[in-house]
């Protein structure tokens, strides 16, 4: 009993550390590029030696990663909560609440947009970002069946996904408008692009 609970201890003691380790990078990324961050930085940001975070994460692009997983499985839990609303307007609300999640979230954005645009990471590194994407997709495909969507499920989610991240890229930093502007004109084209989806079925349903 002791000795499972001094393992217990310690195996609570690791993931403290690692979460100090990565709560500092999420917030080192928000402010520099990726790649203007160093793991002595985090390091120093985390209050732990180089060597301590060296013991988590075999290098930076590990390290990044495991910060992009954290955000990714915040907003499929966001989108699972979403998936139970039974109302009219379910889907439409699913869309406002991923912008809504991308804009209180740009560091997960921007991890996201390097991942797809840069690519250059290792085999494993790969399988764990697709999985993470598929289980993304997956929500979504869910998300347009419930919207009434019979017919290429998956591109239409595909569609879905497309249309919400290129909102935000095109309109999250936008010059002369505040960020509330900002944030009202994306969730009116997101609401744009929920009502489509659904035209659209609802057109291909009639006899």
């Amino acid at each position: 009993m002791a000795l499972n609970t001094l393992e217990q201890l310690r195996a609570e003691e690791r993931e403290i550390r690692r979460k100090l380790i990565t709560d500092a990078a999420r917030e080192l990324f928000s402010k520099k590029e990726f790649r203007e961050v160093t793991t002595r930085e985090i390091a120093r940001s985390a209050g732990v030696s180089v060597g301590t975070l060296y013991n988590h994460y075999a290098g930076l692009d590990e390290l990044f990663l495991d910060v992009f997983l954290e955000s990714a499985g915040e907003i499929t839990g966001l989108i699972d909560i979403a998936l139970t609303d039974e109302s009219p307007d379910s889907f439409r609300r699913l869309c406002r609440m991923y912008i809504n999640y991308l804009n209180e979230n740009m560091t997960f954005f921007k991890m996201m947009s390097r991942f797809i645009l840069s690519g250059g990471l290792s085999e494993n590194a790969t399988g764990k970002l697709n999985e993470t994407m598929r289980s993304i997709m997956d929500r979504l495909e869910k998300a347009v069946r419930l919207a009434g969507v019979e017919n290429e499920t998956r591109k239409s989610a595909h569609a879905i996904f497309s249309g919400l991240n290129g909102i935000v890229m095109s309109y999250a930093c936008y010059p002369g408008r505040t960020p509330a502007e900002l944030r009202e004109h994306m969730l009116k084209l997101a609401e744009i692009i929920a009502t489509t989806i659904e035209a659209a079925h609802a057109k291909a349903s009639t006899p």
